[in-house]
C-alpha cells in the first residue's frame, strides 16, 4: 500500500526501480495488484440500467454512436439549454437527510494502483451526467487510511486538489473503481506527476478540457493520461469530458464496484 513496501509484498532490490525512474511505486506490489484486477474485471454494459435514466437515455457530454450504448444517449448540449445550474461538473452535494437518502459505499482500495480512476454518483438529477465526480489516484500518498489525501481531482472554489478516500465513501452511494490497462506503470506515474503541477488551479466547468489554466473534476484523470502518454480516454471526443465519458471509453475497464 503507498510507497512503503509492506511483508506481504516484500521483494528483492532487482524488483524495485529506481526511485528517479518511478517514483518510489513498489513494483511488486503494483504486478501482484495488477493480476488482482485483470481477474476481476466487471462488464460496463451490466452497469448502464443503474445509472440515472432520463426517458431511457444517459445523459453523455453528447451523442455517442457505439452500437453497445447506442440507445442509452442523450446530448448534454441539449439538456443545458433549460436548465439555469451554475455547477455542470461540480458535485453541489444536496442537503441529507437521514430518513430518506443513504450517501454511502464502501468501496475497496485493496486492488487500486497508481493512475487507477475512481468515479462516484448518487441518486438524483446530475446535469453533469449519469456519474457525478471522478478523481485519479496517486498510490504514493496512501498510506493504508481513508483519511490520506491520495485522490486527484477539481472541486468549485477549491480548485485542482487531493481528496481523501473518505470523501468518496461518504458522499456517494455508488463508486467505481476504473483502470487503463494500456498503460504502463512507468506512463501511469508520468500521468500523475503532469497534473500534479496543476494543484491550485481554478476550477471551472466552462473550460475547454485542453486549457491548462482552468479545471473540473474529470478533466483531470483525463488530461493525466492524454498529457503523458496520449492515451485519449474521453469516450466520445466532446467539448468536455464527463465521468460518463470516461466510463464508456474503450480505454478504461471497471475492476471494483461498490452500491452500500
Amino acid at each position: 500500500m503507498g510507497i512503503q513496501a509492506s511483508t506481504k509484498y516484500s521483494s528483492k532490490n532487482k524488483d524495485i526501480l529506481k526511485i528517479s525512474e518511478i517514483s518510489s511505486v513498489n513494483v511488486e506490489e503494483f504486478k501482484f495488484k495488477e493480476v488482482m484486477k485483470k481477474k476481476s474485471i466487471l462488464k460496463k454494459k451490466d452497469f448502464y440500467k443503474r445509472f440515472l435514466m432520463l426517458n431511457g437515455a444517459i445523459m453523455i457530454s453528447k451523442p455517442f454512436e457505439a452500437d453497445e450504448v447506442k440507445k442509452f444517449y442523450v446530448s448534454l448540449y441539449d439538456l443545458i439549454r433549460n436548465i439555469n445550474s451554475e455547477e455542470v461538473f461540480g458535485i453541489k452535494l444536496p442537503v441529507r437527510s437521514n430518513d430518506t437518502i443513504n450517501y454511502k459505499n464502501s468501496i475497496s482500495f485493496d486492488k487500486f494502483t497508481i493512475g487507477d480512476i475512481i468515479v462516484a454518483t448518487s441518486q438524483g438529477f446530475h446535469v453533469q451526467g449519469a456519474i457525478r465526480h471522478a478523481a485519479i489516484f496517486d498510490s504514493r500518498r496512501y498510506h493504508g487510511s481513508i483519511d490520506d489525501k491520495c485522490l486527484l481531482t477539481a472541486e468549485p472554489d477549491q480548485g485542482v486538489i487531493y481528496e481523501t478516500i473518505r470523501f468518496y465513501r461518504e458522499n456517494f452511494s455508488e463508486a467505481w473503481g476504473l483502470t487503463v490497462p494500456k498503460a504502463t506503470i512507468e506512463e501511469r506515474v508520468k500521468a500523475i506527476d503532469e497534473v500534479s503541477k496543476f494543484v491550485g488551479k481554478p476550477y471551472s466547468w466552462r473550460a475547454d478540457k485542453n486549457d491548462d489554466e482552468n479545471w473540473y473534476c474529470s478533466k483531470v484523470p483525463w488530461a493525466a493520461y492524454k498529457k503523458s502518454s496520449g492515451i485519449d480516454i474521453d469516450g466520445n471526443g466532446g467539448f468536455w469530458v464527463l465521468p460518463i465519458d470516461i466510463f464508456i471509453s474503450k480505454e478504461t475497464e471497471v475492476f471494483e464496484y461498490s452500491n452500500s
